[in-house]
């Protein structure tokens, strides 16, 4: 817990001292990449006093020009951060409505165009889709957590159909991501850092331009399979995930 606290006090002070000065920067140059720069350096920060190794494979996948719905499991709080480093490009995520309450990283957040969802109405989350595929057909690249939160036995759980929706709509690529070892490092259960090698895998991107809704359970099930492949666990299919 001592190395926890300590790790999320420095990243958080970091945040507060160096976060009001790059959106006022940010705001003057009317570009939001000066928010990234400094984002990633903090995250960077963070993993190392942590003791976390981050290997990532498979980047070769991506191309930084190309939009895509990035789509990872979901094992723990170090799976941003990690996720944030390894994909090579500027990539918005899709947040829980609570950390809209969270002074300064909130508007960082909608300085960088992230969508604020609100998982407990569903009107309200059918908006934030729409608003996320909107940015998708402009060419913002998304990541979302299809799980829809983190794991609480390190096993993957059940995906929700909203994301296969979201890729079909916008007619974009989705590139799955399998995240291992975030779960060992610090568990969602617990408030505690074990350092560690936190993995990264990109997949082959999956196409959805010219595929009908119907198609979604099909890729749902593909994604999941291709997630799946790299993770050290065994564990019954997980079908008839509810939107």
């Amino acid at each position: 817990m001592t190395r926890a606290l300590f790790v999320f006090f420095v990243v958080f002070a970091y945040l507060f001292l160096v976060g009001p000065i790059c959106i006022v920067y940010a705001v003057l140059r009317g570009n939001a990449d000066i928010l990234y720069r400094v984002g990633r350096l903090g995250c960077c920060m963070g993993i190392k006093l942590a003791g976390i190794t981050l290997n990532i494979k498979g980047r070769s996948h991506v191309d930084p020009k190309k939009t895509y719905l990035f789509l990872a499991n979901h094992q723990g709080n170090c799976d941003p951060p990690a996720l944030l480093l390894a994909i090579p490009q500027n990539v918005k995520f899709m947040v829980k409505k609570e950390l809209n309450k969270v002074p300064v990283l909130n508007i960082v957040m909608r300085l960088g165009d992230f969508v604020f969802i609100d998982r407990k109405n569903r009107p309200s989350a059918l908006q934030g889709m729409n608003q996320a595929v909107a940015q998708m057909q402009r060419g913002d690249s998304f990541l979302v957590f299809p799980e829809g939160t983190r794991t609480r036995n390190g096993k993957m759980g059940p995906f929700k159909k909203g994301p296969f929706l979201m890729a079909l709509q916008a007619g974009v690529s989705i590139l799955p991501i399998t995240i291992s070892g975030s779960y060992e490092v610090m568990p969602p259960t617990k408030f505690r850092l074990t350092p560690g090698t936190i993995t990264v895998t990109f997949h082959p991107k999956i196409e959805t331009r010219g595929l009908s809704p119907s198609s979604r359970e099909a890729l749902m099930q593909e994604v999941r399979r291709t997630i799946r492949s790299e993770l050290e666990e065994t564990e019954r299919p997980i079908l008839n995930a509810r939107n």
